[in-house]
């Protein structure tokens, strides 16, 4: 019986005739299934009836998808050193990527979201008169700034500049009560109550275990301080001694904004010119960076890719180990990441406040540490991709605005610091011609093979070797655990299929940033052994562990999404929970196993040597009748009047120089390396009445000999 139409069924029922029937429905599979679905269920005798869970079938199971996860995982135990297997890993990987673009053909991955444009409609406006105090400012802070210090004048007149250009250029939001009358309305509350969701609770828990791990024996560990340290608290030491330089020219030249936070730190914490207090001092700084880790991953892919994100990185060995190293490296990922979140929200929603601050939080990166000067760089091929994107129409002219002010605020932020550079360019660059340019060192082969070959190696350290630095983590180990590095490679086809679908230029430059923001290391062309370097790359890590997030939380949704129902969800849960878990015990043993045994293999024992002077002046001995005979590639000396709690003196003494120690009264104390037998006999000539023994380390092959003069009699 033919089919009626709609409109053969409206002309009977407006006529008042009997409306056609409609033929029965065919009795293919099909139908049948479409019939299950639309057929009401029966209410029973109490309440409704809740709908029955679909069936769970092996078809349901995204084998593809699984199995790129195992394979590349396979891949990446494999390929990881000592005895890697490069030629089967690299066979796993590759199959893992065509069975992860398999899935994607079939419509297995479940791909995030990114969040919606929310372009600003407003009309840009600033404020002439403080545009002109800051240009005012501005100038007066180069005139004040010549002589290398900061002063009360020049302070004043840097902060004014960069306060009135953001006051200039600061959009108005949405109308608001004043604060007093939401304070008054406050108080006339007649009770407060106070909640809080079950996802802010989450979030609190994941930087409550982070907290955890950053701040986990932290005073031991590392367990020693190395040269870098000593020249940083030098320079800490002449900050508490009244100096404010601009530009800190020990050790080749640092920015200053380190000493500065370390000296504060070491004040109001008490803790002094100490290792304690660097590490504090970056420790803290690390910690609170991790706050844009969750926005940024917030902003690339919704909240779950920010929570993942977060506890990556906040877990990851790498991350931990930088932080707690208590140098300026960690200064870079630390403010990288405020950068590149304002940057790329400011340039998805049009806004100049996010531009303002990028280029505010870019200005105070510039002044933390050398390997920073790169962002502008990664900030400008950022405006370059969004503009090369259709979905840039709208914002465009915003973005180039926004751009320019970035521009402007990061100079006015480090403005102190550029005049000190147009006065001595040679020293502020230094460590930069050393590494990029010959000025120290003439290239050891042609530099676009270096380049090519640096570039190689640098996009290694996250999968299969991080470098040779020992300081900064494990030799020739990858810098970050199987499990996330596997997520990696996961998470860059997550962000090309992602890409390949929407054409989202955020998926694009976070693909290239990564090779970016590695090239403080891998632009070291004159000295190629020490690419990769895991304190110049650290901002690298910013991206690598978004995409990470990404890939994880890609392949908890598309699990749940295949698998219908409770099962599915109760499946995304136990799996997400046990690879976080997993990935905490994993960086944990990296960090406070690995890490630390092969850093203490690799340090010298100052801290030992500075304990043992310092219960010596605290018996019978002083500070000042206690000296470290010297021995080539022995212990910096100066680290152990810092471990002693007398930094600024230099402990050092030559074998020949001994017998000047005749005037100094007794008691007296001398601390000799094993091996030193010279030095032993020179003491044991000098002084007869001396008593020589043995210190037992911690470390066996790290003993030392002690000296001790008790009388001259």
């Amino acid at each position: 019986m033919p089919e009626p139409s709609l409109l053969d069924y409206l002309k009977a029922v407006l006529s008042g005739q009997q409306p056609p029937a409609v033929p029965p429905l065919p009795r293919g599979k099909g139908s049948r299934a479409r019939a299950q679905v639309h057929k009401p269920a029966a209410t029973p005798r109490r309440g409704r009836a809740k709908a029955a869970a679909p069936a769970f079938t092996l078809a349901q199971v995204p084998w593809r998808s699984l199995g790129a996860c195992v394979l590349f995982l396979a891949g990446q135990i494999l390929l990881a050193p000592p005895g890697g297997a490069v030629a089967l890993a690299a066979s796993a990987l590759l199959l893992a990527a065509g069975l992860a673009a398999w899935a994607y053909i079939e419509g297995e991955w479940s791909l995030t979201a990114l969040p919606a444009a929310e372009v600003y409609k407003g009309t840009p406006t600033f404020r002439r008169t403080p545009l002109l105090a800051a240009g005012l400012l501005f100038v007066l802070t180069l005139l004040l700034s010549g002589s290398n210090r900061f002063n009360t004048l020049n302070v004043v007149c840097w902060l004014g500049a960069v306060g009135s250009m953001l006051l200039a250029f600061w959009q108005p939001g949405p109308r608001r009560p004043s604060w007093r009358s939401r304070l008054a309305a406050f108080f006339a509350k007649p009770e407060f109550k106070l909640s809080i969701s079950r996802w802010s609770l989450l979030v609190l828990l994941a930087f409550g275990l982070i907290a955890f791990f950053r701040f986990h024996l932290l005073s031991v560990t590392p367990p020693e301080m190395v040269s870098d340290h000593t020249e940083m608290l030098l320079d800490v030491l002449d900050i508490q001694n009244g100096k404010t330089p601009i530009f800190f020219e020990r050790n080749t030249g640092r920015e200053p904004l380190a000493f500065y936070l370390a000296s504060w730190v070491g004040g109001l914490l008490g803790t002094g010119v100490s290792f304690l207090t660097l590490k504090l001092s970056s420790a803290l700084v690390a910690f609170v960076s991790l706050g844009y880790m969750y926005l940024l991953g917030k902003e690339l892919g919704g909240r779950w890719v920010g929570l993942f994100a977060l506890l990556l990185a906040g877990l990851g060995y790498w991350p931990n180990v930088i932080s707690r190293l208590g140098l300026n490296f960690s200064l870079y990922a630390a403010l990288a990441a405020p950068t590149l979140y304002y940057l790329l929200r400011g340039l998805r929603r049009g806004t100049l406040n996010d531009f303002l601050l990028a280029g505010l939080c870019m200005g105070i990166g510039l002044n933390g540490y050398t390997a920073f000067r790169i962002m502008p760089l990664v900030a400008a091929v950022a405006v370059g991709i969004f503009l090369l994107h259709r979905s840039s129409q709208q914002v465009r002219s915003q973005a180039i605005i926004g751009t320019a002010l970035l521009a402007v605020v990061a100079i006015l932020t480090i403005t102190p610091l550029l005049r000190f550079a147009i006065d001595n360019p040679a020293v502020v660059n230094q460590r930069v011609l050393t590494r990029l340019g010959q000025a120290e060192r003439a290239y050891p082969g042609p530099a676009a093979a270096i380049l090519a070959s640096n570039v190689a190696k640098g996009l290694g350290l996250f999968n299969y070797s991080g470098g040779t630095l020992w300081v900064a983590g494990n030799v020739r180990a990858p810098a970050f655990d199987p499990l996330s590095a596997a997520l990696l490679l996961l998470g860059v086809c997550v962000a090309v299929m992602r890409y390949v679908r929407h054409r989202h230029w955020q998926d694009m430059f976070l693909l290239l940033s990564i090779p970016l923001l590695m090239l403080p290391s891998t632009l070291s062309l004159a000295f190629p052994e020490e690419n990769p370097a895991m304190n110049r790359a650290s901002g690298a890590w910013i991206p690598a562990f978004v995409l990470c997030a990404l890939a994880l939380d890609t392949v908890l949704h598309s699990l749940r999404q295949r698998l219908e129902g409770g099962f599915g969800k109760r499946a995304a849960q136990i799996l997400g929970a046990g690879v976080l878990v997993l990935i905490a015990l994993l960086n944990f043993n990296l960090v406070f196993g690995e890490y630390t045994r092969n850093y203490r293999a690799n340090s010298w024992n100052s801290s030992e040597l500075g304990q043992v002077i310092a219960d010596y002046a605290n018996s019978f001995g002083s500070l000042e009748s206690a000296w470290v005979v010297a021995y080539p590639h022995w212990v910096d000396t100066r680290l152990v009047a810092v471990e002693a709690g007398n930094p600024g003196r230099d402990y050092a003494i030559w074998p020949e120089q001994l017998s000047q120690t005749l005037t100094v009264p007794a008691p007296r104390l001398y601390l000799l390396k094993q091996e030193d037998t010279l030095a032993a006999s020179t003491l044991q000539q000098l002084f007869p009445q001396g008593v020589l023994t043995r210190f037992s380390s911690q470390d066996p092959s790290r003993d030392f000999l002690m000296f001790l003069v008790a009388s001259d009699n």
